[in-house]
């Protein structure tokens, strides 16, 4: 029994799930994580996806203009021209949507629909985006981004899905030469 201010708690060191969805205490927490533990490498690739989408978000919440108060970083944002910022919406949203596609090619067998799944999020993420970006003080939502997100969205998917094509028609070559 541990005492946490005036409040006192027991923690169990074992429990078990029932069919019915109660736990009881009679299985350790070991057994409670081995679904975690059987999760494969690949099925553990939308991290990556995720990481870019958690950086576009922190990208996006920079302040349109520079504060006093804003940290050295920020300042490598600053001299980037607009012009090149809506360019760059383009490669970032191909990183994305492929990122996407090759995670989602661990959970679903069929690759149209793991393209078409990947390129629905990324496009979406697109918008979610836009929208947050609008709540940003010096910052604002563009239908133009929008559209530059979803063609980089799209050539990602057809990048994703031409390295496919390229891969499954390279044959691995055999060395048959016996003489060294």
């Amino acid at each position: 029994m541990e005492t946490l201010g005036s409040t006192s708690y027991n923690f169990p060191t074992q429990i078990k799930c029932t069919k019915s969805g109660n736990f009881n205490k009679s299985m350790n927490f070991s057994a409670q994580a081995a679904p975690l533990a059987r999760a494969t490498p690949s099925k553990l690739r939308v991290a990556l996806p995720l990481l870019i989408m958690g950086v576009f978000y922190w990208l996006s919440s920079l302040p349109g203009t520079p504060l006093p108060d804003d940290p050295a970083l920020y300042a490598v944002f600053y001299w980037v021209p607009p012009s090149v910022q809506n360019a760059l919406h383009v490669p970032a949203y191909v990183a994305l949507a492929w990122a996407w596609c090759w995670a989602l090619g661990a959970w679903l067998r069929v690759p149209v629909v793991a393209a078409i799944a990947a390129c629905v999020i990324a496009s979406a993420y697109g918008v979610f985006d836009e929208w947050h970006q609008s709540f940003v003080p010096g910052r604002y939502a563009s239908l133009t981004d929008v559209t530059l997100d979803i063609a980089g969205a799209v050539i990602g998917i057809w990048l994703a899905a031409w390295i496919a094509s390229r891969a499954r028609s390279i044959k691995p070559q055999i060395n048959t030469d016996t003489h060294g």
